[in-house]
């Protein structure tokens, strides 16, 4: 570890800075929606499913149209009002459908009923992958495919995955270089663990999925030769995440290897406004604050790059003995 060395000095001083940063961000965020939800889901349901009706109705009536009159500039302004309820409504459902799942995009925090965190904690671990697909298409199983890689897991190493979710990126570590490896999985919601062994059992790997904190890993001292993570980062706290990177710092071996996958926006363009409808503030994330905490935290080589156009990876070494 570091000391207390100016450089670690110089490093804490980052750390509060990125804390003030995000604070102040989350200070300016929208006002959230406290609207019933039930009362909500119907309203925007109605309306998408009238406004879906009339287009329907608007698109017969112009295939009527003999010439330009009054008449077609009154339809092409209907189908102008009904796209637009189109899209308000259906933005507005697929934006509460990721806050059920994901949890609201500022991130606020609340507590598990098993495990009890400051984290955000994802529910719905069944709808989960279908959603993530839906979103951002194979992408994602391409980001863990790199990831793996990335991971360049050797023969009989042992391997954590903290906040593994649904398990997909310890599952294809296995089926991948991590075949002969010894494979561990934690997350602190209970779904997704349930979640994950189904996903193991049904690729017929051997992955050990356990409950568990990243802030609080129940592994020993120098347990691990790798330890991962894959978009799991962003759903922590400044706090949060000084006090798993230290928990991982603790159960990584001397020598042993930190890769982080998270979520990176995508650049200016129509697929980030598409994101931005349905994810918010996730957009803003800036991965590059998490490189002074890494440090901070003790490890050394610690590198950033891009695994794909929606992630970046950081990696890090510990220090031998």
């Amino acid at each position: 570890m570091l000391g207390d060395s100016p450089r670690r000095l110089l490093y804490r001083k980052e750390c509060l800075l990125i804390a003030s940063k995000e604070q102040l961000m989350h200070s300016h965020k929208e006002v959230p929606d406290h609207s019933g939800g039930t009362g909500f889901l119907v309203r925007h349901l109605f309306l998408l499913i009238v406004a879906l009706a009339i287009l329907s109705v608007l698109y017969v009536e112009a295939q009527n149209l003999t010439g330009f009159g009054w008449g077609v500039v009154l339809l092409l302004l209907a189908h102008v009002v009904a796209i637009i309820v189109i899209m308000h409504s259906g933005r507005a459902l697929l934006r509460r459908l990721f806050q059920a799942i994901h949890g609201p995009s500022d991130h606020s925090h609340y507590h598990a009923q098993e495990l009890e965190t400051e984290g955000r904690i994802i529910s719905w671990a069944w709808f989960y992958d279908i959603f993530t697909r839906l979103i951002f298409a194979s992408r994602v199983q391409t980001m863990m495919k790199a990831a793996v890689s990335l991971a360049k897991i050797q023969p009989g190493e042992k391997v954590l995955d903290v906040g593994c979710g649904t398990g997909t990126l310890a599952v294809l570590a296995k089926q991948g270089d991590g075949r002969t490896a010894e494979l561990h999985g934690i997350d602190a919601a209970p779904e997704m663990i349930e979640r994950a062994r189904q996903k193991a059992k049904t690729a017929h790997v051997e992955v050990d999925f356990q409950p568990g904190l990243a802030e609080d890993i129940r592994f020993e001292d120098d347990a691990f030769d790798l330890v991962m993570n894959s978009f799991m980062m962003h759903h922590l706290t400044p706090e949060l995440r000084e006090k798993a990177l230290a928990e991982i710092y603790r159960v990584l071996k001397p020598g042993g290897r930190l890769l982080i996958v998270d979520f990176e926006p995508p650049k200016p363009g129509l697929y980030k406004s598409f994101l931005t409808l349905i994810i918010g503030d996730m957009t803003s994330i800036d991965n590059t604050t998490l490189l002074p905490i890494v440090r901070s935290a003790g490890f050394q080589q610690v590198e950033i790059g891009t695994v794909s156009t929606l992630a970046t990876y950081i990696s890090g070494v510990k220090l031998l003995a």
